[in-house]
């Protein structure tokens, strides 16, 4: 459900609370009979009533129908993806692997600062494409954007090609900092 419709779903709920609170008030004699009476009398000889009542019935139409209708998202970020379908069983690969596989990767780029990669399977498994990878890059000053950005994605793919068989995964680089600062020690630890 959008955000439209959540919004009037929140509308109709609050129109909802007040005339519920208003036949109960009614009915326990909270409002005296000839109050409630002459202003339902007065409202109803208005015209404004006619273009709020076909206002509220379409917003409630719209309500209804768009309870029914599912729309399930073409691509998934989190679960797991079959590789390889064969007699002896499937082969599952976590999308969660692949995610920080490619995060390792890119940062040891030369001149990456930092990355947040995001890896989406489409739920269609005879899909055109059946992975897509959108990282956004930290880089330094020094570094050229258009370099690293293709380095970025030539590494992806190569690496997509030879880890999973997917051939051209579409990769989309976004460079969301350039920072003078220095990059943080990566030193690895060994146990």
């Amino acid at each position: 459900m959008g955000f439209l419709n959540r919004f009037f779903l929140m509308l109709s709920m609050l129109v909802m609370m007040a005339a519920a609170l208003a036949v109960l008030s009614v009915c326990l004699h909270i409002l005296p009979e000839h109050y409630w009476l002459n202003e339902v009398h007065y409202a109803i000889s208005r015209p404004e009533t006619i273009a709020i009542a076909v206002v509220v019935l379409l917003v409630s139409l719209n309500l209804f129908f768009a309870s029914f209708s599912r729309q399930v998202p073409k691509e998934r970020s989190s679960g797991e993806f079959v590789i390889v379908s064969g007699a002896s069983g499937d082969v599952r690969v976590s999308i969660a692997a692949v995610r920080d596989l490619l995060k390792k990767l890119v940062r040891d780029i030369r001149g990456v600062r930092d990355a947040h990669v995001h890896v989406m399977a489409a739920r269609d498994a005879k899909a055109a494409h059946p992975l897509r990878v959108e990282m956004s890059l930290a880089i330094g000053q020094e570094t050229n954007v258009s370099v690293v950005s293709e380095m970025a994605t030539a590494r992806v793919q190569e690496q997509l090609k030879e880890l999973l068989g997917f051939q051209d995964v579409p990769v989309a680089v976004d460079i969301a900092d350039i920072s003078n600062v220095a990059p943080p020690d990566r030193k690895r630890r060994v146990v």
